[in-house]
């Protein structure tokens, strides 16, 4: 039984983990593709810097953490299935219930469709010209003034944090 809910408690922790955080958005973080590449980059002059929520997805996630929790419960299940009864109809029932309940658990444990993480709304001045572009990351890590903008398609606004240290420790 100490085994049954060692497992329960890992498996506890590594679904717990589970919600995308929207780092990954963020546009001071690169893809390992992007590393060691040049990126055309240009100079914007930041205005006005408001918070805003970025709505990103966690389906994959969800979808993780519901194969992961399936796995661990189908385990579990057969563990607690055999452990007074040696029959293998027991393991089977015992697994399938448990990769039920872990498949539910690992669903309720990645949280919703949509995270809805912290984000910042830029107005920036280029080439005499007003834009605005949300950003995944922090109103403290932006300041009014010079900023680089990384744009690897001609739609995209990578504006990057230009205000190091303004959120403290």
């Amino acid at each position: 039984m100490k085994k049954i809910a060692l497992a329960a408690a890992v498996a506890a922790l590594v679904l717990s983990g589970c919600a995308n955080d929207g780092r990954y958005y963020r546009s001071d973080t690169y893809a390992a593709s992007a590393v060691n590449q040049a990126q055309q980059v240009r100079t914007v002059e930041i205005l006005s810097i408001g918070p805003a929520q970025v709505a990103v997805s966690n389906t994959d996630n969800r979808t993780d953490a519901r194969t992961i929790g399936t796995i661990i419960g189908a385990i579990a299940g057969a563990a607690i299935g055999s452990h007074n009864n040696h029959d293998t109809s027991s393991r089977v029932l015992g697994g399938l219930a448990g990769g039920a309940l872990g498949n539910l658990a690992g669903s309720a444990a990645a949280g919703d469709r949509t995270n809805y993480v912290d984000g910042v709304q830029l107005t920036f001045r280029y080439n005499n010209k007003l834009y605005n572009s949300a950003q995944v990351g922090r109103v403290c890590e932006f300041k009014p003034g010079l900023a680089i903008m990384i744009s690897t398609t001609p739609t995209e606004t990578r504006i990057q944090p230009n205000n190091p240290g303004g959120c403290g420790q």
